[in-house]
C-alpha cells in the first residue's frame, strides 16, 4: 500500500468531480432532461469522497481546522476550492432538481473552479522537492489533464447525447493524446531520477491507447456499450499512472 492513499482516494476522485463539472460546461446537453440533476449529485458525491481522503491523510480531524488557517499549504488551498465546489454542485443540483436545467453561467463558474482545484492539486506536488520525481514541470498536466479526461468519459455515460457529438469525440481523442503525451514525459523524468515508471506507461496504454481506440470507434457509430468503455479505460488508466506518481513517495 502507497503511503499517500488517502491523496491517492481525493486527487482521482476529486479530480473526476472537478473533470466531470468541466464537461458538463463544455458539452450541455440540447434540452432539459429528466435527470439532469444527476450528473451534480453524481460529482458532488465524488467530491465529498474525495474530501474525506484529506481528512485520513491528517489523521485526526482537528489537523485539519489548524491546517485551513494556513492559505499558503496546498492542502489548505485544496480544502478552500474543494469547498467552494462542493457548495456551487449543491446549488446545481438544487437547481437541476426543481427547473430540469442549471444556468449556464453558474455551470461555468463552477467549472472555472473545478480548473482551479486540479492545477492547484497539481502544483501543490509540484513544489514538493522533497520528492524529486514530483518536483517537475511534468506534475502539473498529470493532474489537470488526467481531471479533464476523465471527466470527459463520464459524461459520455451520464448525458445521452454526448457521444453522439463529433465534437465530443474529438474533444476526448485530442485530450486523450495530449495525455499520453503528458504521461510519456512523465514516466521519462520519473526514469531520469530513479524511479519506477512502468505504472505511468501502463496508464499511458491503458487511458491513451485504450481510451482514443475507443471514443474514434464511438464517432464512427456510437453504440451503448462504447462510453462505459471509455470511461473504464481511462479511469483505470489515470489511477495506475496515479498509483505510479504516488509510489515515488515510498522511501
Amino acid at each position: 500500500m502507497i503511503s499517500e492513499f488517502p491523496l491517492f482516494v481525493f486527487t482521482t476522485l476529486g479530480g473526476l468531480s472537478a473533470g466531470l463539472v468541466v464537461a458538463m460546461a463544455l458539452f450541455p446537453s440540447a434540452e432539459k432532461q429528466q435527470r439532469s440533476w444527476l450528473a451534480p449529485l453524481v460529482a458532488l458525491v465524488l467530491l465529498g469522497i474525495g474530501m474525506l481522503g484529506v481528512l485520513f491523510h491528517l489523521k485526526r480531524p482537528e489537523l485539519f481546522l489548524l491546517a485551513l488557517r494556513n492559505p499558503t499549504a496546498g492542502i489548505a488551498q485544496e480544502a478552500y476550492c474543494g469547498i467552494a465546489l462542493g457548495l456551487l454542485l449543491l446549488v446545481l443540483l438544487i437547481v437541476c432538481w426543481r427547473k430540469g436545467a442549471a444556468p449556464k453561467a453558474l455551470v461555468w463558474i463552477a467549472a472555472v473552479v473545478s480548473l482551479v482545484l486540479a492545477f492547484i492539486m497539481g502544483f501543490a506536488y509540484l513544489v514538493n522537492v522533497g520528492t524529486p520525481a514530483w518536483a517537475n514541470w511534468t506534475t502539473v498536466p498529470l493532474f489537470v489533464i488526467g481531471d479533464i479526461a476523465m471527466g470527459l468519459a463520464l459524461w459520455a455515460i451520464l448525458s445521452k447525447d454526448a457521444l453522439k457529438k463529433s465534437s465530443f469525440t474529438l474533444t476526448t481523442i485530442v485530450v486523450l493524446v495530449v495525455l499520453a503525451v503528458a504521461l510519456l514525459l512523465a514516466g521519462l523524468h520519473f526514469g531520469s531520477v530513479g524511479n519506477d515508471a512502468m505504472l505511468i506507461y501502463a496508464g499511458l496504454v491503458v487511458a491513451g491507447v485504450g481510451g482514443i481506440a475507443v471514443a474514434a470507434a464511438a464517432q464512427k457509430a456510437p453504440a451503448s456499450w462504447q462510453a462505459t468503455a471509455l470511461f473504464l479505460c481511462v479511469f483505470v488508466g489515470v489511477c495506475l499512472s496515479r498509483w505510479g506518481f504516488y509510489a515515488a513517495s515510498i522511501l
